[in-house]
């Protein structure tokens, strides 16, 4: 996108900056000789050229995109929503990553027995928070320059997530990287209930605030977000669906998130699979229980939808017992953690016929249950007290961890013996 001096003083003035097609917001200046010559005193080679480009054209800001990473097969929604920069208020600055990086190589160095140079292979330079980062081979080689991510895995109970820290190679370098970055649904539809890009359009509307030169580059630039939108209903209509991965997951996903059993249909008449995965390692299936959408999810069911070991826990919040005795039947697993989210929703005749399996299976199982429904009272009834104390905030009221603490005994003394 060609700009007049005009339009690049006002992106300057606005803290806004193009590169490789994205916008960036609150962008600092670019980076200076004295800061380029720091950083290169800790890394094993120099910056890489397209991380260089980008830190002349800002050396830091914000960025308002979607971004998956695959990471061994799991579809992993990537959280990349700030550059690095010194003096950054996020979790940590750039500075404060590559100190803590130093830290982390010296200390691997030091378990595996090797030597260490004092000096970094990779360059943290983007992610959000501690959750997620993305770093650039900094090392010569044939992979100086390219983006690895890394993302934190979550606990067992956050069904259908990223479950043990991660890393994946995902661009050659970081021209790349912003060119993989989309918007997976419209963040200019009115009905888009979430996007990514929703401070980013914030930022641009400040453009108003300088009249009609103001106005036009605001235009031009959301311009810029809409060919980064992931339409996928043009190549549903000409048949070509089926041979876009990134689109035919995205239309499958959305059917699944709607329950939309037509919609659904005919993307499988389309040639889609639908046992295929779209989020994590969730297909349509795992996809139309965690939203609720029984009807869809047994007509998946009716045509032959594999079930997968965990799809009983992402489930357990909505199933209906005959629905759980299905999964349960179809190969589903049972987990103390389905049988509590199950009991955490009232739905205590689902919680039934999830702990049964694991009542049966061995006293090593029942006793895993019966613990983590104990612990879950426990931690409801501490929780409830300081919420009444004032200690804690929740948008729930003390009187609801107290219930749901008082349906996990009940269901305790009525079940687990």
């Amino acid at each position: 996108m060609d700009l007049s001096p005009a339009e690049r003083q006002l992106l300057q003035d606005h803290h806004l900056a193009l590169f490789e097609g994205c916008v960036i917001f609150d962008t600092q200046p670019p980076i200076d000789a004295a800061n380029l010559a720091r950083l290169e005193t800790h890394l094993n080679g120099p910056v890489p050229e397209q991380l260089l480009r980008l830190w002349q054209t800002c050396f830091g800001g914000r960025v308002g995109y979607d971004l998956e990473v695959v990471y061994n097969g799991h579809r992993h929604p990537f959280s990349f929503s700030e550059l690095f920069y010194p003096g950054s208020d996020g979790y940590r600055d750039l500075w404060g990553w590559i100190e803590h990086e130093l830290e982390q190589a010296e200390e691997a160095a030091r378990a595996a027995g090797h030597p260490w140079s004092g000096k970094l292979d990779y360059l943290p330079f983007g992610g959000f928070e501690y959750l997620e980062r993305l770093y650039v081979c900094v090392t010569p080689g044939p992979e100086y320059g390219a983006v690895i991510a890394w993302s934190r895995g979550l606990p067992p109970a956050w069904a259908g997530s990223l479950h043990q820290d991660s890393l994946a190679r995902i661009a050659d370098d970081v021209g790349a990287l912003l060119r993989l970055l989309a918007y997976e649904a419209d963040p200019f539809d009115p009905e888009t209930e979430y996007s990514s890009a929703s401070e980013l359009l914030e930022a641009l509307d400040e453009l108003d605030n300088d009249g009609e030169a103001g106005m036009a580059l605001k235009a031009r630039l959301a311009a810029l977000l809409r060919q980064r939108v992931l339409d996928w209903r043009p190549a549903l209509a000409d048949g070509s669906l089926a041979n876009q991965p990134r689109l035919r997951q995205l239309a499958m996903l959305d059917a699944a998130e709607h329950g939309d059993i037509e919609r659904l249909d005919a993307l499988r008449k389309a040639g889609c699979d639908l046992s295929e995965a779209l989020r994590g390692h969730a297909a349509s299936l795992e996809c139309c229980l965690q939203h609720g959408h029984l009807a869809a999810a047994n007509w998946l069911l009716d045509q032959g939808i594999p079930v997968q070991a965990d799809t009983l826990l992402v489930a357990a919040a909505q199933v209906t017992p005959a629905l759980a005795c299905r999964l349960l039947d179809m190969g589903a697993l049972s987990d103390p953690n389905a049988v509590l989210s199950a009991v955490a929703q009232g739905h205590m005749e689902s919680a039934e016929v999830m702990a049964r399996p694991l009542l049966e299976a061995s006293q090593a199982s029942a006793d895993a249950l019966r613990k983590a429904l104990v612990e879950r009272a426990e931690q409801q009834r501490r929780d409830a007290k300081r919420i009444k104390a004032g200690k804690l905030y929740s948008n729930l009221g003390f009187e609801q961890y107290l219930a749901e603490a008082e349906r996990m005994e009940t269901f305790l003394r009525q079940h687990v013996h």
